[in-house]
């Protein structure tokens, strides 16, 4: 029955580090909060992934019980993650409402990475692992003195849809 007027969600993994373990690994990695602009809790969910299936019910079950009480959609939602922003306007179509996007760094030329850094992106364990053996290769054949820079990302996206498997990729540069 509460407002929601302002939003603020977030994942924490603190409390399911402690509760709900199978073999020494925690069912949850984090407890989802969603709170209103009086810092009153509106959704509370544990969750086995950060992906957006994980908590989309709950989102759209507020969105449910605000109109059933009269209440205000939603008209902003702070998030500390960028890939929350278009799932929360699909979910809170009014998220969109008489915003103007401003293009902030319109004025930049876009960034360009010199021609001597090579960005190779795997999708596979076999394609990492051999990613693996071609870095270790390079510094056994590199001197003391001589040095390797390595940028190293590695993202996981958790499908839980039945027949479908998870996607990894790892993202580095030498």
């Amino acid at each position: 029955m509460l407002s929601a007027t302002v939003c603020a969600i977030d994942h924490s993994p603190k409390i399911t580090k402690h509760i709900v373990m199978v073999n020494s690994v925690p069912v949850f990695v984090g407890l989802l909060t969603v709170t209103n602009e009086y810092g009153e809790i509106r959704i509370l969910a544990l969750v086995a992934t950060k992906a957006h299936a994980q908590f989309e019910t709950a989102l759209l079950q507020m969105k449910s019980s605000l109109e059933l009480y009269g209440h205000q959609m939603p008209s902003y939602f702070f998030t500390d993650n960028m890939s929350d922003k278009a799932f929360l306007e699909k979910c809170f179509p009014s998220l969109t409402v008489d915003v103007v996007p401003v293009d902030k760094y319109a004025k930049f030329p876009l960034l360009q990475l010199p021609p001597e850094i090579r960005v190779h992106i795997k999708s596979t364990a076999t394609q990492m692992t051999s990613a693996l053996a071609c870095i270790q290769e390079k510094l056994a054949a590199m001197s003391q003195d001589e040095k390797i820079i390595i940028g190293f990302d590695m993202e996981w996206n958790v499908d839980l849809t039945p027949g479908k498997g998870n996607n990894c990729c790892c993202c580095y540069s030498i």
